[in-house]
């Protein structure tokens, strides 16, 4: 077989070309300092998701309560539960572990009429512009975090 064509171009055979799959060039964020309403980081030290620390929540519903540890990588929708029982597709509201104030939200989620996108402060301050925010329904494909202003620039063009 010829190492180079008729035009002095190098030949790479198809089959051994490296393939690339579609996350690797991906750039995914990592949180790594969130806080609550009130300015409680909601870092998690003690309960590393992937190598990073997580970000710890309360839950509660009627009937149930309890506590979690998500992922702080962008697009990761691991998560640990430390107490209670997390039920796809049920909402629940979200708190603070320290202080007990429930989270904001930002915008309904379109995955059920009573889901939230609620929001986490990435500053001590709540600033809507430097934020995240991410479903209270379990198991919402947007349950793993995205910039807050992303979400208001969607809203604002679908509404238009």
């Amino acid at each position: 077989m010829n190492r180079f064509g008729k035009d002095s171009r190098w030949i790479i055979p198809l089959s051994r070309r490296r393939k690339r799959k579609k996350t690797e060039n991906k750039v995914r964020y990592v949180v790594m300092n969130v806080y609550c309403p009130n300015g409680c980081s909601l870092m998690d030290n003690q309960n590393n998701i992937n190598g990073y620390p997580g970000i710890r929540i309360k839950y509660k519903r009627p009937g149930m309560d309890g506590e979690f540890v998500i992922s702080a990588i962008e697009g990761d929708f691991s998560k640990t539960i430390l107490s209670g029982i997390l039920e796809e597709g049920v909402k629940d509201e979200l708190y603070c572990p320290h202080c007990n104030t429930i989270f904001k939200k930002l915008v309904n989620c379109d995955c059920s009429s009573d889901g939230d996108m609620v929001v986490l402060g990435l500053t001590k301050t709540l600033d809507y512009n430097n934020a995240i925010t991410f479903c209270n329904v379990t198991g919402c494909t947007r349950g793993s975090f995205i910039k807050s202003g992303d979400v208001i620039r969607h809203v604002r063009l679908r509404a238009t």
